[in-house]
């Protein structure tokens, strides 16, 4: 049991949080009055510090995303996908973690971590233009 406290003491100190193991502190979480989107959530990545969080969906991502699942309109499940296709972008450039947390069966909080890097605002803009331009989505309507 030692040992899976240490890796999470590691983890939390790497993150730039803090090392209370078994404590979830959910106060530091950014949790926007708007919705998200995907501009927004790419500058806040350019101007968060390391440990900085937001959430960026609540909900379950999977079905909420889903055209046949989902109870939102085209345009809603477009920006939710768009915000979380760039969230898993800036987590292959390692510029953030994401993790969720169980709120309630079928509920979970999405959030992003901003992790330790070297890039200025303007290159970590750069790097999440260049690794993807702002997701094309088909609505039903243009599907034949």
């Amino acid at each position: 049991m030692s040992h899976a406290k240490t890796i999470v003491e590691t983890t939390r100190s790497y993150l730039g949080l803090s090392v209370e193991v078994g404590k979830t502190s959910l106060k530091s979480v950014y949790v926007p009055t708007e919705k998200l989107t995907e501009e927004c959530f790419a500058n806040w990545i350019g101007d968060a510090m390391v440990g900085q969080s937001i959430q960026y969906h609540e909900g379950f991502l999977l079905l909420d995303r889903s055209e046949s699942s989902s109870g939102l309109a085209s345009k809603e499940r477009n920006r939710l996908h768009s915000v979380a296709r760039r969230a898993w972008i800036a987590c292959e450039l390692g510029l953030v973690h994401l993790f969720s947390l169980k709120v309630a069966d079928g509920r979970y909080r999405y959030i992003a971590i901003r992790s330790s890097s070297k890039l200025t605002p303007p290159e970590i803009r750069t790097r999440l233009s260049k690794a993807g331009a702002p997701s094309h989505t088909i609505s039903s309507e243009t599907q034949h």
